[in-house]
C-alpha cells in the first residue's frame, strides 16, 4: 500500500492478464463466473481509505461494470491492448472496486478476459491463484472451499504478538544489513551518463530446455534449490561487471509460508534483503551455498510494517551518507505455478508486461550457449535491474528488465548468454569463479582516475564534488579522497570560513536521493580561507591552509555489528 500511496506513478504496479473464456455459454456465463470470484474473495471487492494508517472496507453489495469489445482482428491482440490500456489508468482506492475487466468477443463470441488490478489488491501469487481458479471454472470444475484467511483477517493477524516480533526482528536485520552493503550496485558516471528521463526498459528474455538439467547436477551438489542456483549465476555475473566485493539483491517475497496464507488471496508480498559476500568465494559452488545461507534470515525478515522498514532504510543511509539504491531486484515466480496447480505453465507474454497464459511458440535455441535470448518491448520499470525467474522445470525462463545505461543491448546478450555457459559449465564440475570470464566477453565496468571504493560502495568524486558545488552554489570546497583502513576510502570536503560543516553535511544528504556514483563526505576541514586561484583546485593548497575546525558527518570507521 505505501509503494501505490507515494509512487509517483501509481500504474506501474497495476498487473494486466489475458485469460482464455470458456468455450460455451456467452457472456452469461462468464458473468456467472465473475460473480462467483468477486463473492469469493473480498480482495476484489476492497476499497481503501489512504488515512494513516490505511483502512480497508469490503463491500458487501455491488456492481462491476463489464466493457464488451468486438475485435475485427486477432482477438488476442485486441486484447492485449485493451489490457496495457486499462493499465495505464490510476485507480481510486477510495472509492472504486480495484479491479478492470473486459471481455473480447469475435463475431460476437467471447474469446478472451482482460483482468486489470491494483497491486494494493493482489500480488503475483495471488494471480497465479486467479488464474487456476479461471481455468477450473472454465472448465466445469468445482473450486475447493476458499483460503481461510481473508484480507482483514491478516490485519488481525499483524496484530498478534508473535507477527510483531518478526516485524521487530526484521527491522532489527534490515538494520545489520543496510550498514553493511553498497549503496548501489550499478554506478554509470554522474558526468558522462544523460540524467534519466525515464524507467523505460526492454526485456532481454532467456529461455533453454537444457538448463533445467544443470541446474539440477548443481543443486544435488550443493544441497541448494535450483531457484538458489540460478540466483547465484545471477549474482556472479553481476559482481564480475561491477566490481562489487558485496552483492546485495532486493529478493521479492510472496510471505505465504505459514501454511493458513498458502493459498491467501490478496497482496502480501514484500522484499528480502539479500547480500552476499562474494570477496572470498573461490567456486562457484561457494557462491550457491553463500546464497543459500544468506537466504535464509532474508525471507524469515521479509515480513515486516513498510514504514518502519522505511525509516530504518533513510536512518541508515543517513549515517552512513549514502542513498540506498535498490537497483538489483529478483523475483522467482517459477515455484508459484507448482503452489496453486497452475493449469500451464507456458505463456505469451508474462508479469511485469501484460500477462497471457499458453500461446507461447517454442524457442529456437543456439548451440553455442544453450538457450535463445529474445527481446520483449519495454516496460515501465522503475529499477535499473529486475530479473524474473518464471521456469526451472522442463524449461529454464529468465527475463532481464535492464537499464541500457548499465547494459547496453549489446552487452546485456552477452550477460545472458554468460549465464547459460556458466550453468552448463558447472554443471560439470565447480567452476573456479577466476575462469569466469573465459565464459563470456562481457566487460567489467571500467573506472579510471577519480573512482574510490569508500565504505563497500564505488564513488566518483567528481560527482560528490559537483553535488557540493550544487549545494554551496559556487562557494570554494574541495573534496578528496584520502586512504582509510576502515572504509577503504575517507572523503574529506574542505570548506573555507565562515562555512558551517554541520550545515553543508545535512544539504548533502538531502540532495542524495536518486545519486548513484556520490556519497556524502566522512569528514569536513574549515580552513581560514580558500587558496588563491587555481589553488581550489589543489589539494596541496587546501593543506597548506590553517584548519579552524574539523567535523565528521557520522562515526569514524564503519559499523558492522
Amino acid at each position: 500500500m505505501r509503494s501505490i500511496s507515494v509512487d509517483e506513478d501509481p500504474t506501474r504496479l497495476n498487473l494486466a492478464m489475458v485469460f482464455d473464456a470458456p468455450a460455451d455459454g456467452g457472456l452469461d456465463r462468464i458473468a456467472e463466473q465473475l460473480r462467483g470470484l468477486l463473492e469469493r474473495h473480498e480482495a476484489l471487492r476492497t476499497t481503501y481509505r489512504l488515512t494513516t494508517p490505511p483502512t480497508q472496507q469490503v463491500a458487501a453489495e455491488g456492481e462491476l461494470v463489464v466493457e464488451v469489445i468486438e475485435s475485427a482482428e486477432d482477438p488476442l491482440e485486441t486484447a492485449e491492448r485493451t489490457a496495457r490500456r486499462l493499465r495505464s489508468l490510476v485507480f481510486d482506492l477510495e472509492s472504486q472496486l480495484p479491479l478492470r475487466v473486459a471481455v473480447v468477443t469475435s463475431d460476437g463470441v467471447p474469446r478472451h478476459l482482460v483482468w486489470v488490478v491494483t497491486h494494493a489488491a493482489m500480488d503475483v501469487a495471488a494471480c497465479e491463484l486467479l488464474h487456476t481458479e479461471w481455468a477450473a471454472l472454465s472448465a466445469g470444475r468445482p473450486l475447493p472451499p476458499p483460503a481461510a484467511l481473508e484480507p482483514i483477517d491478516v490485519v488481525d493477524l499483524e496484530q498478534t504478538s508473535s507477527v510483531k516480533r518478526l516485524g521487530e526482528s526484521a527491522v532489527r536485520y534490515w538494520e545489520s544489513q543496510l550498514r553493511r552493503v553498497p549503496q548501489a550496485m550499478f554506478t554509470p558516471s554522474a558526468r558522462s551518463t544523460p540524467a534519466k528521463s525515464d524507467w523505460l526498459h526492454a526485456g532481454l528474455n532467456i529461455r533453454s530446455r537444457t538448463a533445467p538439467a544443470h541446474l539440477e547436477t548443481i543443486a544435488e551438489r550443493t544441497g541448494a534449490s535450483a531457484s538458489a542456483v540460478a540466483l547465484a549465476a545471477l549474482t556472479v555475473l553481476v559482481g564480475h561487471r561491477t566490481g562489487h566485493r558485496t552483492v546485495v539483491t532486493t529478493s521479492l517475497s510472496g510471505n505465504r509460508v505459514l501454511r493458513k496464507l498458502r493459498d491467501f488471496f490478496g497482496s502480501l508480498a514484500q522484499d528480502a534483503l539479500l547480500p552476499v559476500e562474494l570477496a572470498e568465494l573461490s567456486g562457484f559452488d561457494d557462491a550457491v551455498r553463500q546464497v543459500r545461507s544468506a537466504g535464509l534470515p532474508a525471507y524469515r525478515h521479509s515480513w515486516f510494517d513498510p514504514t518502519a522498514i522505511w525509516q530504518v532504510i533513510n536512518g541508515v543511509s543517513a549515517q552512513r551518507g549514502i542513498s540506498f539504491a535498490r537497483d538489483l531486484v529478483f523475483n522467482d515466480m517459477s515455484t508459484l505455478a507448482t503452489a496453486v496447480g497452475s493449469p500451464d505453465q507456458s505463456a505469451r507474454s508474462r508479469l511485469p508486461a501484460v500477462w497471457i497464459p499458453g500461446h507461447q511458440s517454442a524457442p529456437v535455441e543456439d548451440p553455442e550457449f544453450g538457450g535463445s535470448i529474445t527481446w520483449l518491448p519495454a516496460e515501465d520499470i522503475p529499477c535499473r535491474f529486475f530479473a524474473c525467474l518464471y521456469r526451472l522445470e522442463e524449461e529454464f525462463e529468465l527475463t532481464l528488465w535492464v537499464d541500457p545505461q548499465i547494459l547496453p543491448r549489446d552487452e546485456a546478450e552477452k550477460f545472458g548468454r554468460a549465464m547459460l555457459r556458466l550453468l552448463r559449465a558447472a554443471a560439470e564440475a565447480d567452476l573456479p569463479l577466476k575462469d569466469l570470464t573465459s565464459l563470456t566477453t562481457l566487460p567489467p565496468v571500467a573506472r579510471g582516475d577519480g573512482w574510490y571504493f569508500s565504505d563497500n560502495s564505488w564513488v566518483e568524486l567528481d560527482a560528490v564534488r559537483d553535488l557540493l558545488d550544487d549545494i554551496l552554489g559556487g562557494v570554494p570546497q574541495l573534496v578528496t579522497a584520502v586512504p582509510d583502513e576502515d572504509l577503504g576510502h575517507r572523503l574529506v570536503c574542505h570548506l573555507a570560513a565562515p562555512a558551517d560543516p554541520e550545515k553543508v553535511h545535512e544539504r548533502a544528504l538531502a540532495a542524495l536521493p536518486g545519486q548513484v556514483t556520490a556519497i556524502a563526505p566522512h569528514t569536513y576541514l574549515v580552513h581560514d580561507a580558500p587558496p588563491d586561484g587555481d589553488g581550489v583546485a589543489d589539494p596541496d593548497a587546501w593543506a597548506a591552509r590553517p584548519v579552524l575546525a574539523e567535523s565528521t558527518g557520522r562515526p569514524q570507521g564503519r559499523d558492522d555489528a
